[in-house]
């Protein structure tokens, strides 16, 4: 019985620090950040991850063209998956003339941060256009 029982307390107090390097990588996404798509020139956006009143992160991020015609705007709660990768669940809108037009679709995606790397990409660029037409580039840096 004591062996199931020292299991049972190594399994919990693993669970106990996952939850709290979960909590301490929440903490860290907190704040501004640049954000934006590659094939809108004129300069990366910002994006906002904060708390809500249920105390879930969620995410505002927009970019846009110097005139505007272009953008790209994500809207969402943030599922933060360790410390390399969270999920986006909520709305994209995104638009650029010279590539694969108008996007508007509810989305979950998932950003990570490979190597040394000092922004979070999106995984699924395949599901925003064809590879073929052009391969979007999504980014939220550090």
């Amino acid at each position: 019985m004591k062996k199931y029982t020292l299991i049972s307390f190594l399994v919990l107090s693993f669970l106990r620090l996952t939850a709290q390097d979960k909590t301490i990588t929440e903490n860290a996404l907190i704040g501004e950040h640049m954000f934006g798509v590659q094939f809108i020139w004129d300069g990366y956006g910002s994006a906002e991850i904060s708390r809500n009143e249920k105390r879930e992160l969620i995410i505002k991020g927009e970019q846009y063209s110097s005139n505007r015609e272009e953008y790209v705007l994500l809207d969402g709660k943030v599922t933060v998956i360790d410390e390399k990768n969270f999920m986006v669940t909520g709305h994209l809108k995104l638009f650029t003339e010279g590539c694969c037009g108008l996007l508007d679709r509810d989305i979950t995606y998932t950003f990570r941060k490979t190597g040394s790397r000092k922004y979070w990409r999106l995984k699924e660029r395949e599901d925003l256009c064809s590879q073929y037409t052009c391969a979007y580039y999504m980014d939220i840096f550090e």
